[in-house]
């Protein structure tokens, strides 16, 4: 149970970095349009975020 947790955690807190990441770097430089495909990565990401913040209690 707890190495679960640890993983998802970890988990979390790497999806929490890339998510604010691509958001930044959009928001920085506007010329870059995502692709259809970079947008769905970023609202799996977003989904799975959500998730755990939701199993763990963080939100």
């Amino acid at each position: 149970m707890f190495s679960t947790a640890k993983n998802e955690l970890r988990e979390l807190v790497r999806l929490v970095a890339e998510t604010e990441r691509y958001d930044a770097t959009l928001a920085a430089k506007l010329d870059i349009v995502p692709t259809e495909a970079s947008r769905d990565e970023r609202h799996r990401k977003e989904q799975r975020k959500m998730a755990l913040l939701c199993k763990y209690e963080l939100i």
